[in-house]
């Protein structure tokens, strides 16, 4: 895929940077900038399927002051599946099917960083993520425009939710930049096309890596 090949592109770019190297090395963890990029997946479930894994990819922000910081994060998870909705007709009541492609999250996350040192940077999160499905359509036909209407009203509630969101992670500083490591753990709602109500995980579970490199500082320093 596309996405993967630039991810694997920028990792390999950054790795060979020596000037920028130096220049992250004289600066801090605490009140720092960070842009990183990341790769890995998600366990997720649908009506359809139980604990499927979705790989993803995606950029990120970090923020960070001397105890605690700021996260913010995109991402895409690369996923095709079948959801459900209730439908009512004007003589029945039934699930209809839906075709589900790739999922968008947008999250953000107050970080706290217990036990520092200068080389390792465990760190925690609490947050919020925006879920968003890439594309759903419709299985089967419709008895009238009217029925399809009602039923497209239907889809646009379930495409998109939010949920908590905890992670736990490790970040390693390296020569030219620093590499990460983290869990990333969010309920399963109950309103969204991606929950299985006869089985899978309640939570949803994601594992990721990549690199984040120091821009500089996170304050204005006084002059």
């Amino acid at each position: 895929m596309r996405l993967l090949r630039v991810l694997t592109a920028a990792i390999g770019l950054a790795a060979l940077l020596p000037r920028p190297s130096a220049a992250q090395e004289g600066r801090q963890f605490k009140d720092a900038w960070f842009w990183g990029i990341k790769g890995g997946g998600m366990l997720y479930s649908s009506p359809s399927t139980e604990n499927s894994f979705a790989p993803s990819v995606g950029a990120e922000w970090l923020i960070t002051r001397s105890r605690a910081g700021l996260y913010v994060s995109f991402d895409q998870a690369f996923l095709s599946t079948t959801g459900q909705f209730f439908d009512r007709d004007s003589d029945s009541t039934f699930y209809r099917n839906v075709a589900l492609k790739n999922l968008r999250r947008f999250g953000m996350a107050a970080m706290v960083f217990p036990m520092q040192t200068a080389k390792y940077h465990p760190y925690f999160g609490i947050g919020l993520t925006l879920n968003q499905i890439g594309n759903a359509s419709f299985t089967g036909s419709f008895a009238s425009p009217a029925r399809y209407q009602i039923a497209l009203d239907s889809v646009q509630s379930k495409k998109t939710s939010f949920s908590p969101t905890f992670t736990g992670g490790l970040q390693v500083r390296m020569p030219g930049f620093s590499v990460f490591g983290q869990a990333v753990a969010s309920p399963a709602q109950k309103n969204f096309f991606l929950y299985n109500q006869n089985g899978g995980a309640a939570i949803n579970i994601g594992l990721e890596g990549g690199i984040r490199y120091n821009f500089g500082s996170s304050i204005d320093r006084v002059r």
